[in-house]
This record gives C-alpha cells, sequence and structure tokens, in this order.
C-alpha cells in the first residue's frame, strides 16, 4: 500500500511541475543576486541476514539561486534549485534568462544565458 500511495504522490509532483513549467513561456533578462550549494547527508543502517548492521550514507547536493528580473517595469525576485553543483554556471552578478508566466509574472524559473523559453 505505501507503494502505491508513493507511487501516486510522485505521479501528482510530476505532473504538477510539467504544468508548472509548461506555463513559463515568456523571457526575460535575469540578474543572479545569490548562489549557495545545499548539501544533505542521510545515513541509513540496515540489518543484513547474519544480524549485522550496515551503514549507508547519501550525500545530495542542490544550487540554491535567487535573481531578479523584471516585467514590463515591474521587478520580481525567484528562488531556483538546481540539481547538483552549478554555481559556476550560475555566478552571483552574472546575467541569465529568466522564463515566467505571462499570466502569473511571480512564477518563473532562471536558466543559463542562450537559454531559449519554450513558445
Amino acid at each position: 500500500m505505501r507503494k502505491i500511495t508513493f507511487t501516486c504522490v510522485l505521479m501528482a509532483f510530476v505532473i504538477a511541475n510539467l504544468a508548472c513549467s509548461s506555463n513559463l513561456t515568456a523571457e526575460a533578462p535575469g540578474q543572479i543576486t545569490s548562489v549557495a550549494i545545499d548539501r544533505d547527508t542521510k545515513t541509513t543502517k540496515k540489518k543484513t541476514s547474519s544480524n549485522k548492521t550496515k551503514k549507508k550514507t547519501k550525500t545530495s547536493i542542490e544550487t540554491e539561486i535567487e535573481y531578479n528580473y523584471t516585467v514590463e517595469g515591474k521587478s520580481y525576485s525567484g528562488y531556483s534549485e538546481k540539481d547538483g553543483d552549478v554555481q559556476n554556471a550560475f555566478r552571483s552578478g552574472s546575467t541569465v534568462v529568466v522564463c515566467y508566466n505571462p499570466a502569473s509574472p511571480e512564477e518563473s524559473d532562471v536558466f543559463t544565458a542562450g537559454t531559449k523559453c519554450p513558445g
């Protein structure tokens, strides 16, 4: 039952993200205001068949990016998390491409210069 529930929640999350990202069709230049790396280390313990405890450590890394952009004279700020350490592609003060929802410009995501927004 847990697997079914987890699968349903995961599918809903993926569909919601696809729906949101498909609305980000307009493009504006943006500027990175801050970049930070978030490392999350998790250690799990599992008993083996010989009743010994086996530890497994997993570290995940995300790059947290804050940025500003302007749409029709109004300033917006955004926040995005990218998988892995991509801080070399997103440096504080650098110019980036912001893809945003034209119906709701506060909905946005940030991409490296040269990226084209869908639409």
